[in-house]
């Protein structure tokens, strides 16, 4: 039997969304198609994404890699996600995703990616460098919060936006961009975003029927998983509105770990509130990637001043200090304080946990510094 990895294509569209669908269906029924509408598409470009391994001519396993640009305030990074990771059933135990995870690190190391996340089990994805870390602030909110913790409702009700045409979709895109983390997200293409993993897009709407604000939420619970609006007050405004509108006992509302409107509002009302991992992560760039967190950490909430040489194993020595001038991070041949592997530095800097629970340092400045807020927005996961 002839077995070969290969690039796919728009010919291979059909078979390879079977094939995905198949796959993933095992324990409930999944349609790669309407669930990502941003990534399934019957192109040569949308389909080059994915790796596969044909026997004979038939797909018998699939990894897909999609480029993401990931915005920390103004730096980019090119961020590798990794999704539609199937095997055949019966393939099972061939080696064929060992063979393609480690194609697609390559590939990745090739086009210069900086960062890389995938959702799955955690010592899975750990034998190919990924970690579960990073934060997502989940909050409750009730609709007895509302009630006691706003002296009227907002005058404010939501619209479903059904179409990438919508004249309203320039003032989303607009809105969107208040976030501190977010991804680049094409203006043609933002409608396919904001309604992957079966979600929907809704505007706010004031007493003049004048669309204020946007959110992103699955209608079937009321989850919301984006929100933003023309100004802080009416950011605000969006969570007890949401709540009233949705007429629930409770609602959740997802944010990135970062100071903004909507966190601050969240935390003053919620009736309780969680802080999970983002993801399996893999850093390629740690100096960048760490630069960038840094800096954002002092400019929405600031950091006590020091230094500290970190040694990171396969990557090198870095040098991370913070002072009234700002921060800092560079790679330094002078001795490392504490030398981690890469699973452990990610648990260490980017959390969820505190840097004492990752077992490699303690008392150090990283304890006023960390986690650092590596997040991605979840309508952008792959």
């Amino acid at each position: 039997m002839a077995e070969q990895i290969v690039r796919l294509d728009a010919a291979d569209f059909e078979e390879a969304v079977d094939f995905i669908n198949l796959v993933f269906s095992a324990h409930e029924p999944h349609d790669f198609e309407r669930l990502l509408p941003k990534l399934y598409q019957e192109t040569d470009e949308a389909m080059a994404r994915h790796l596969a391994v044909k026997r004979d001519g038939s797909i018998r396993a699939v990894v897909g890699v999609y480029p993401i640009e990931l915005r920390i305030e103004d730096a980019v990074f090119r961020t590798a996600g990794v999704g539609a990771v199937s095997v055949h059933p019966r393939d099972r135990g061939r080696g064929y995703m060992k063979q393609l995870m480690v194609a697609s690190l390559e590939q990745m190391r090739e086009e210069s990616y900086e960062i890389s996340l995938l959702g799955g089990q955690r010592q899975r994805y750990g034998y190919f460098g990924y970690e579960v870390c990073g934060s997502v602030f989940e909050f409750t909110v009730s609709g007895a919060n509302v009630r006691h913790g706003y002296a009227s409702p907002p005058e404010l009700t939501f619209e479903k936006v059904t179409s990438a045409d919508d004249e309203r979709m320039p003032a989303v895109v607009g809105w969107h961009e208040h976030h501190p983390v977010r991804c680049s997200r094409p203006a043609d293409a933002f409608f396919d975003v904001a309604t992957s993993w079966y979600h929907d897009l809704f505007v706010a709407l004031d007493a003049d029927s004048r669309a204020v604000g946007y959110l992103i939420a699955d209608s079937r619970s009321g989850m919301v998983f984006e929100a933003a609006a023309e100004s802080e007050a009416t950011t605000r405004s969006l969570v007890p509105a949401w709540v009233t509108y949705r007429n629930r006992d409770t609602v959740r509302f997802e944010t990135a770990p970062v100071p903004s409107p909507l966190a601050d509002e969240l935390g003053r009302v919620a009736e309780g509130y969680r802080v999970r991992p983002s993801g399996n992560w893999r850093i390629f760039d740690w100096e960048r990637v760490l630069g960038a967190l840094l800096a954002l950490r002092i400019r929405t909430t600031g950091l006590v001043p020091g230094e500290i040489i970190i040694g990171i194993d396969g990557y090198g020595n870095l040098r991370l200090a913070v002072s009234a001038e700002g921060t800092a991070c560079e790679r330094t041949e002078a001795a490392a304080a504490v030398e981690m592997s890469a699973a452990v530095a990610m648990r260490t800097l980017f959390g969820p946990h505190p840097p004492w629970s990752a077992g490699a340092i303690a008392g150090s400045v990283l304890d006023g510094w960390c986690p650092l807020p590596l997040y991605l927005p979840r309508q952008d996961e792959v």
